[in-house]
């Protein structure tokens, strides 16, 4: 480990510490200012120091249209300054008045049957309409010209979830395909090139005028991709209009937006260059006796990894997470306080330095009013969750040396692209059941997670050059450039691995002559897969590995779902087919060019066949773990490099109590300031950061 890291600037500028806190809105209470001095009250006894105000406060600022009233908000600005807390202050265009909609249709959707939606729901207005455009402008330069320097505000929250509506519930309004078509005609520039990259030939829809293009014909995948890209270009479009809202009247105030997870239609690498940092809703929702939580685990700690890679030079935060159940689960069980701070501190492990609640306080009606919440309808600082907030402020001061210190870096990238997605996703005839694209992607983190081998996660675009190892994951789509990189990072020496599914496509989702790996990587890898064999479900597929193999595997290993098959292999066979159609055939092959080594794993492997294929890999590549020493099943750990000292976050995704060796060495436990030498005992969901010498 390096023993001297240049520490990162915080989230807030001269605010040194862990943001805590969440979603407050005040303007639901006006009619109840005991319940806000209570608030203030319970604020300080949770020692929560960081709320978001205003994210659907519209109606509340201007009741009719022109007429603006701030005075509750001015109230709550100045008491949050007065207690030293700290303010993200939200546009509130995620939720447009009643009056607006009424006086102003033009400014609701239109869904893809062609009807004008009512007012209801909330992200339900139309981003390209000039009237919402010019009523969100005004609102906005009104906030930031009142709140713009205030010495509460910390942040700027552009909106709410930007694009967080199903694929039908979009606008199809005059005015948004009006835009679709002028994106259109700006990427292709004739609808000779449009025609062609779209193969609109198949069944006779080639097209004479852009007017003629409508994005609810599903019957070409190019164009469902194309309509993605479009939505895309929509939301990041719409977020730097806002942001140019508030810059001019808030200067060095950080603008962001929250994302979601891993969401399948919306490209959050492409949103996170625009924003100045990158916030989060989370609700993982593990329960303890779940049989499946150690996955689960693993998969959060995959968009984790995403979200690190993002922005790698600054901390990113969990603006949303809850404290206790949300109410949109199907069985609403009482999040334990273990299981709280493990969630919790498994987001800090990679990198983030902040994590907010939705929501402070419950509401007493509508559709989120059993929403967890750190104040519960009772009220009462002795209730369970609101003790559980107030415990992990207290060990958040305890971690306030993590602040500044950067994740650990990766030997290992893979590569997670959302149009690679979503050309296989749209692509008739692909082996896609059950989000397969993330899953898979998954599934190869997966085999360095339980090992503690940090992973980065970056689309195609990423730069290869600082990893040892790279990861291609079904990567359906190749962009242009993408296959000359490949074949670089190979030739330097790199380690690359790439599954079935590998560039199939091009950008514009058409798929390549001349056999797959297309782009010219047949020719990297020595094969052709010439076709898939996609099982039945709960069907597998024994791989036997080659005597004198390279990795030394032994044994058989297990494959499902999916099985490449290759030919013209020119290539070291490493595992063959030991049973179905294509039985003796070769099922993972490497091919040594320059420096490095091309593999190819033609079947989808299961997780113990995983962990058998990358253990070896890993082993002489010689990758840095977080932790040394061996770790039982389900306990995960993340490093965080500091100057002279790093930081070990430990987390028990287990319901047992798990044994940590640690050999002698003497580490300090932040959380019970104690020193440690022969063993850490981690209960059933315990979590805790240890501070070890850099060079440990």
């Amino acid at each position: 480990m390096s023993s001297s890291v240049s520490p990162r600037s915080p989230l807030i500028p001269g605010f040194s510490k862990i943001l805590h806190g969440g979603d407050y809105n005040p303007d639901q209470w006006l009619h109840a200012p005991e319940v806000i001095d209570e608030d203030f009250r319970l604020m300080a006894v949770s020692g929560c120091n960081t709320f978001t105000l205003g994210v659907f406060a519209w109606t509340s600022y201007e009741r009719e249209e022109g007429v603006f009233d701030f005075g509750w908000l001015d109230r709550i600005f100045e008491r949050m300054a007065e207690h030293g807390h700290k303010v993200i202050l939200a546009t509130p265009s995620g939720a447009k008045p009643a009056w607006m909609s009424r006086k102003y249709p033009e400014i609701r959707r239109v869904n893809a049957a062609g009807l004008r939606e009512p007012h209801w729901h909330r992200h339900n207005h139309c981003w390209s309409s000039p009237v919402y455009r010019e009523k969100v402008g005004a609102i906005n330069t009104q906030l930031a010209a009142r709140y713009g320097r205030h010495p509460a505000l910390a942040m700027w929250h552009v909106s709410n979830e930007l694009g967080n509506d199903s694929l039908d519930g979009q606008c199809f309004c005059p005015l948004c395909l009006g835009e679709w078509r002028l994106w259109l005609e700006r990427r292709y520039e004739t609808l000779e090139n449009l025609n062609r990259s779209w193969w609109a030939s198949f069944w006779s829809h080639e097209f004479t005028e852009w007017e003629q293009i409508d994005p609810r014909d599903w019957s070409m995948d190019s164009l469902s991709v194309d309509w993605l890209r479009f939505r895309n270009w929509q939301i990041q479009d719409w977020y730097e209009f806002e942001a140019e809202t508030l810059r001019p009247l808030s200067p060095g105030i950080p603008v962001s937006t929250n994302f979601m997870g891993v969401h399948p239609w919306i490209d959050y690498a492409a949103l996170a260059r625009k924003v100045d940092f990158v916030m989060d809703d989370q609700y993982p929702a593990y329960e303890i006796d779940d049989p499946g939580l150690i996955r689960s685990a693993a998969a959060v700690s995959f968009k984790d990894s995403l979200y690190r890679c993002f922005k790698p030079d600054r901390p990113w935060m969990l603006v949303e997470s809850c404290p206790d159940a949300p109410q949109w689960k199907e069985r609403m069980r009482p999040k334990p306080e273990a299981v709280h701070q493990l969630e919790m501190l498994q987001a800090l492990g990679h990198g983030a330095e902040g994590t907010c609640y939705f929501q402070w306080r419950k509401g007493r009606g509508s559709r989120e009013k059993l929403h967890g919440a750190v104040v519960d309808h009772s009220g009462r600082e002795d209730a369970r969750v609101f003790r559980s907030v107030t415990a992990l402020s207290r060990n958040y001061e305890r971690l306030a040396p993590v602040l500044g210190s950067t994740p650990q870096r990766a030997g290992v990238g893979l590569v997670y692209d959302w149009e690679a997605r979503w050309g296989m996703e749209f692509s008739e005839g692909a082996a896609r059941g059950g989000h397969a694209y993330e899953t898979v992607a998954g599934q190869h983190y997966f085999a360095f997670w339980e090992q503690s081998i940090p992973v980065d996660v970056f689309p195609s675009e990423g730069d290869f050059s600082a990893y040892r190892m790279l990861i291609l994951p079904q990567l359906w789509m190749l962009k242009p450039g993408v296959a000359r990189r490949l074949e670089a990072f190979v030739e330097q020496g790199g380690i690359l691995v790439a599954t079935s599914y590998l560039g199939v496509c091009d950008e514009s989702n058409l798929c390549f002559n001349g056999g797959w790996p297309g782009d010219g990587l047949m020719k990297l890898f020595g094969l052709w897969n010439e076709e898939y064999d996609t099982l039945p479900g709960g069907e597998t597929i024994e791989i036997v590995p080659a005597r004198g193999n390279a990795l030394g595997l032994t044994g058989s290993l297990t494959a499902t779902s999916l099985c490449g098959i290759l030919r013209d292999v020119e290539a070291e066979v490493v595992a063959t087919y030991g049973s179905g159609m294509f039985v003796g055939t070769p099922a993972i092959t490497v091919r040594r060019h320059g420096q490095g080594e091309a593999w190819y794993v033609g079947p989808r492997l299961d997780a113990e066949a995983l962990g058998a294929f990358y253990r070896p890999l890993a082993r002489r590549l010689g990758l840095e773990k977080a932790w040394d020493g061996e770790l039982p099943p389900g306990i995960s750990a993340q490093r965080r490099l500091g100057d002279g000292e790093d930081y070990v976050f430990l987390e028990n995704f287990t319901p047992r109590s798990q044994t940590i060796a640690l050999g002698g060495r003497r580490v300090r436990d932040l959380l019970t300031g104690g020193m440690l030498s022969d063993a850490l005992i981690l209960p059933s969901a315990g979590s805790t950061v240890l501070a070890v010498p850099s060079s440990y």
